[in-house]
């Protein structure tokens, strides 16, 4: 009985030789499975590697290199902060201006994994090294390539264009080497959010504006939303709005809502579904991309910098005012981004003479100089303070076109607002400042 037994048990234990067997053979599947997807994922990123390298061969020819620059591959330091502006232009055909829009100086510190920035509203008081008189900073772009086209047409060298003018303009400015730049069209913002499959943006309030296209309008309802391409660049450029002046956008408004969105696409960036698109998101956006930074210097930042979140970038107050025609910076603002930029950058406090164009309590006092000969001009109580300003500032007969004050009608741009005013202590939402004639090489000199 015992034997008996112990034969009807021994069959109990085949079971369980088999259940071994089968638990081995489904992680051998799996052992073979995970190696196919590891092999796939090479695959892939060598596929991708290979697109942003093709994107980046267009990206990196650089159209502002003077042709007297030697081209050199600049190396990525990892341990070296680098400045840079971005700047938006619209190059839309029968749309665009050379006008710079957008206009956003930057210092990438790889060493804190940190990005700190500073909008630049576009009717910033500035002073362009070399030349007379003051000028917005959005229009020293234009003057740039005007002065490269008048070059050009003279037959003579081209030793300035736009980029390499705005870059010392900024530097003049902020006593930092803005040494780069990355330029990007409105047409690739629009379709770099539409690949990415939209932004999560908090909307400040209702807008109503006019695309365009002449009399297409569109409706952004207040709230927190995934804006489109189209919404999202509406979103940032808002000016007039439909409903009247009332509803308007300042360019304080815009500067608030481009940082908005920089923070948002950087957040979305490093999500799983940013990561997945960004190989359609790099080649739509090397078509309109432009930038001075070496391959080896974008590869490299996008290695120490491509998973920050939107808390690793600090955005520095400008806290600027509207003195019409300008957009002027209380002084603390000034020195207070100066002294960030300088330290983020890692130099020494600039012992050259910086440009105070922009700040409020030197520009006003100019400012009044200037126009105290026109507003003074039948008396004659007191000649000797009249004459005074021009034996100081023998620019400013020069200047005179560039300061005057812009009238306070909007103009009607299509938008059915012809004769609408804006507040006098805002700037108006859609006054740009036309190119002035790029001045003869000859008459720089001249005072």
């Amino acid at each position: 009985m015992q034997a008996k037994n112990e034969k009807q048990r021994a069959p109990v234990k085949q079971p369980r030789t088999r259940k071994k067997r089968g638990q081995r053979s489904k992680r051998m599947y799996l052992l073979l499975a995970a190696c196919l997807f590891l092999c796939l994922l090479a695959v892939g990123a060598g596929y991708a590697l290979n697109k942003v390298d093709q994107t980046l061969e267009v990206v990196t020819e650089d159209p502002y290199k003077l042709p007297d620059q030697p081209v050199v591959e600049q190396p990525y330091e990892d341990k070296k902060s680098i400045a840079f502006v971005i700047v938006g232009v619209d190059t839309r055909k029968n749309i665009g201006m050379l006008n710079t829009d957008v206009l956003v100086v930057a210092v990438a510190n790889p060493v804190t994994k940190k990005v700190t920035m500073v909008s630049l509203p576009r009717d910033t008081r500035v002073e362009i090294p070399g030349y007379p008189g003051y000028h917005k900073i959005n229009e020293v772009f234009a003057l740039g390539e005007g002065q490269k086209k008048l070059a050009e047409s003279k037959g003579k060298p081209v030793t300035e264009n736009g980029m390499t003018m705005l870059k010392k303009t900024l530097e003049h400015m902020f006593g930092i080497s803005v040494g780069h730049y990355v330029q990007l069209d409105f047409e690739g913002f629009t379709a770099a959010v539409d690949k990415l499959g939209g932004v999560k943006v908090d909307v400040d309030r209702d807008l109503v504006y006019e695309l365009p296209k002449q009399g297409v309008y569109r409706n952004l309802k207040k709230g927190t939303q995934v804006l489109n391409g189209e919404q999202a660049l509406g979103f940032v450029r808002h000016r007039i709005d439909r409903r009247g002046s009332a509803y308007n956008s300042s360019d304080f408004d815009r500067n608030r809502r481009q940082q908005q969105v920089i923070r948002a696409v950087a957040d979305k960036m490093i999500s799983m579904d940013g990561v997945t698109r960004l190989t359609s998101v790099m080649e739509t956006v090397g078509q309109h991309i432009k930038t001075d930074l070496s391959k080896d210097q974008i590869k490299g930042m996008a290695m120490d910098f491509g998973t920050i979140s939107s808390d690793n970038i600090v955005s520095l107050e400008n806290g600027a005012i509207w003195s019409s025609p300008y957009s002027l910076w209380p002084r603390e603002n000034m020195q207070a981004v100066r002294s960030t930029l300088q330290k983020e950058l890692g130099v020494a406090e600039s012992t050259n003479q910086l440009s105070n164009a922009s700040v409020a309590e030197v520009a006003k006092i100019e400012m009044k100089t200037e126009t105290r000969p026109t507003t003074t001009k039948p008396s004659t109580s007191s000649p000797t303070k009249e004459a005074k300003p021009k034996s100081e500032k023998p620019t400013t007969p020069a200047a005179k076109p560039e300061t005057t004050p812009e009238p306070t009608p909007v103009p009607d741009g299509g938008n059915g607002q012809s004769g609408e005013t804006y507040p006098s202590d805002m700037p108006p939402p859609d006054i740009i400042a036309p190119p002035a004639p790029a001045p003869d090489v000859s008459d720089n000199g001249q005072t």
